[in-house]
């Protein structure tokens, strides 16, 4: 099974001077989707107008995720897309990271609010069972990220303790030396760290120069992942770096994209 992670990146008007925004870049980000053909696509600072052009486009698809901002519609949605003829959903739900997990909140410091988004799927072709989980942590707070990072896994603490498949995917906003990310890797593995296979044409998933555009000079941060439980195999670990027919990356951050075989036995939740 093919899983993507991608933050496809919010409508900025600032962005190339106005030339680079959401209309310019929709047709790339959906043909990179297209072309990685994922059984689950996990998506990060999606607006409402976006969001109703990826649905559009991945009509194959059904979403399950929810605004940050009011639950609603306000904001940025983290969410996930899965393929209905593969899986079936078992249940879905989501949760605010902060002191009112059950509404909009924002931990002290933090620069926006956040949340994490959850699907339990059965794979139809062989009755496994596994969870995928999006989210997107806080680019401000340092402490806001750690304790986003522990609350999202004591909630999956019971799958965790069962052994589970659990596979969490997003925009951590966290190098490997952010607590947050040594909190995650304490219980969880590091896809790239355990892949059989990588294509890692760079070594991280996010231009840290705001310009869109392959160069040698490029630098990149590592902060978008995939972490799994011992019960899922990942065979491939990839970095995609797609670039249009002029240079341009259709978003600031890299899709990435594992191959995975579920380990656990087959079973009926």
């Amino acid at each position: 099974m093919r899983f993507m992670t991608y933050n496809i990146r919010y409508d900025n008007p600032e962005d190339e001077g106005g030339q680079w925004r959401w209309a310019q870049r929709r047709p790339h980000i959906i043909a990179n989707i297209k072309a990685q053909a994922p059984a689950v696509l996990a998506v990060q600072e999606v607006l409402a107008e976006p969001l109703a052009a990826l649905k559009q486009a991945l009509a194959a698809y059904r979403f399950v995720g929810v605004a940050r901002d009011d639950g609603i519609a306000a904001g940025e949605f983290n969410g996930l897309f899965y393929l209905p003829e593969k899986f079936a959903l078992i249940a879905q739900g989501h949760q605010w990271l902060g002191a009112t997990p059950d509404r909009p909140t924002k931990f002290p410091g933090a620069g926006s609010i956040r949340l994490f988004q959850w699907a339990r799927l059965r794979e139809r072709a062989t009755n496994r069972v596994f969870t995928a989980v999006v989210t997107h942590l806080d680019d401000q707070s340092q402490p806001a990220r750690e304790a986003g990072m522990a609350q999202l896994l004591a909630y999956f603490k019971p799958q965790l303790a069962a052994g589970e498949a659990l596979l969490v995917a997003g925009d951590f906003n966290a190098e490997p030396v952010d607590l947050a990310y040594q909190k995650a890797v304490a219980v969880l593995e590091d896809a790239q760290l355990v892949a059989k296979h990588r294509d890692m044409p760079y070594p991280g998933t996010f231009q840290d120069n705001g310009q869109f555009r392959a160069r040698p000079d490029l630098v990149t941060k590592r902060i978008d992942y995939w972490f799994v439980t011992q019960a899922v195999r990942v065979d491939r670990y990839a970095i995609d770096a797609t670039a249009t027919a002029d240079g341009h990356y259709a978003s600031d951050h890299f899709p990435v994209v594992i191959d995975v075989t579920l380990k656990e036995a087959p079973h009926v939740a």
